[in-house]
C-alpha cells in the first residue's frame, strides 16, 4: 500500500498548525511580563518621574489593560532599548519613532497619531521586535481599534 496518502495528509495538518506565529513567544511571554522600553520623547512619553506618563505611555496601558498582561516599565537610553528588542528582551520600545526613524532590523507597528504638545496630530509607531508575527498583529489590531487613523 502506498504510504502517499498518509504522507499528504501528514503535510496538511501540519499546514493547519497557528499562524501567525512568534519565532521567539513573544504573546506568550508578554503574559508574565510585558516589558516595554521608554525613551523619553514629552508629551508622549514622559520618563523622568518615578512612574511613567505621557499619552503614548497611558496607550500602552490600554493595551496591556485590553489583553490582561502587568507591564513592567524599563526606562533607558534608546540604542540601548532597541538592542533589547533585537535581543527579545523587550516587548516594544516607545518614544521618539516616525517614520524616519534609522532602526531598520526592528518591526514596527502600524503608524497612529497622537497629539504633539501643541494639540497637532503627531504621526506615532511602536518599535517591535522582529519575527514576532502573533505578536505584531495583537499590537497592531489594538492600534486599528483604539487610533486615528494616519
Amino acid at each position: 500500500m502506498s504510504r502517499l496518502p498518509l504522507l499528504l495528509l501528514y503535510l496538511c495538518l501540519a499546514a493547519c498548525a497557528p499562524y501567525p506565529r512568534d519565532a521567539h513567544d513573544s504573546s506568550e511571554r508578554a503574559r508574565e511580563a510585558f516589558r516595554v522600553g521608554l525613551s523619553h520623547d514629552p508629551p508622549h512619553v514622559i520618563a523622568s518621574d518615578a512612574r511613567p506618563r505621557g499619552n503614548e505611555v497611558e496607550l500602552i496601558e490600554a493595551l496591556a489593560a485590553d489583553r490582561e498582561l502587568r507591564v513592567e516599565w524599563v526606562v533607558g537610553n534608546h540604542d540601548a532599548l532597541m538592542q533589547a528588542l533585537l535581543d527579545h528582551r523587550l516587548h516594544l520600545v516607545a518614544g521618539g519613532h516616525t517614520d524616519a526613524s534609522p532602526w531598520r532590523d526592528v518591526s514596527w507597528s502600524r503608524t497612529y497619531r497622537l497629539p504633539d504638545a501643541r494639540g497637532r496630530p503627531a504621526n506615532r509607531r511602536l518599535a517591535l521586535p522582529p519575527g514576532e508575527n502573533a505578536w505584531q498583529l495583537s499590537v497592531d489590531r489594538f492600534l486599528h481599534e483604539r487610533t486615528a487613523p494616519q
